[in-house]
């Protein structure tokens, strides 16, 4: 009697499968609408004023200079860490205050009003207050990141505490843990998620916020540098201060995204979603 055997499917498919699905979703468009975008800067710039929309070329030599003046290199780190420094001081209190509602209803219902009250008032107003409260730049540019960015941090864990089900926790209660070991498995990586969410948000609505405050009594940092520029119709010095400021954030955002991957790791890729979901017809059989 004849016994039948089983092919196994080919081995190109699943090396096709396998492939990441960064390389597999790899978008060719960018390069083409960065070209396009330069060629029509290039045109328009020709029959524009300097002041107007400055040439590639302008812009690039005030990019070689800003990158070789001590001064230049000063005021660029300067904003930048003064955006950092705000940040860490709201995610400590936001992360504080967010866990503190997610942990006790009595804190929910005193704080939370507050908070949704500071996040609708709006980013100029807390600027004119710092500069009539607060004489020392420093702190005022501090002050307006700080209560800027703090509701983003405390809401954003306040919802990632309360998106775990009620049953789950009950569960991990009921094998005694302590509460460290409690926090460590169950809810730490629960809130981890919106955490992130809130980097990347705060990340851009902070330096919108230093260059706003920078521009109120600030001698030193980007926004001041700006202010300059507009002050001496400078256009290239404006549009090479704003790439470079763009291009440090899209670093540091890229940083915040691949410290996610790694910290989110355990969760399932959608490569393998999609592998997971297929079946061969030797499996169905």
């Amino acid at each position: 009697m004849a016994t039948s055997t089983v092919t196994p499917p080919p081995q190109a498919a699943s090396t096709t499968d396998s492939r990441p699905a960064r390389r597999r979703f790899r978008d060719p468009s960018m390069p083409i609408l960065i070209v396009v975008l330069l060629a029509v800067w290039a045109i328009v710039s020709r029959f524009t004023p300097e002041y107007d929309v400055p040439s590639i070329s302008s812009v690039a030599r005030e990019l070689g200079d800003i990158l070789t003046s001590g001064d230049s290199l000063r005021s660029l780190f300067t904003t930048l860490l003064r955006v950092f420094a705000g940040l860490a001081a709201s995610f400590v209190v936001g992360l504080a205050l967010g866990l503190l509602m997610g942990g006790r209803r009595f804190a929910a219902r005193y704080l939370l009003p507050p908070v949704r009250f500071v996040q609708g008032i709006p980013s100029l107003s807390w600027v004119i207050i710092a500069v009539i409260w607060f004489a020392n730049v420093e702190f005022r540019i501090w002050f307006v990141m700080f209560v800027v960015t703090l509701p983003g941090f405390v809401l954003q864990t306040y919802d990632s505490y309360r998106a775990v089900p009620a049953e789950l926790r009950d569960m991990a209660r009921s094998f005694r843990p302590g509460r460290w070991a409690l926090f460590r498995e169950l809810t730490l990586p629960a809130i981890t998620p919106g955490i992130f969410t809130a980097w990347k948000v705060n990340l851009g609505l902070g330096i919108r916020m230093v260059l706003v405050a920078e521009l109120v009594g600030a001698t030193v940092g980007v926004g001041a540098q700006l202010l300059t520029a507009q002050q001496l119709f400078d256009m290239a010095s404006v549009v090479s201060w704003t790439l470079l400021l763009a291009v440090c954030m899209l670093i540091v955002q890229g940083v915040v995204e691949l410290v996610e991957t790694w910290a989110l790791r355990y969760r399932p890729s959608a490569a393998g979603h999609t592998r997971a979901s297929v079946t061969t017809p030797s499996q169905k059989g």
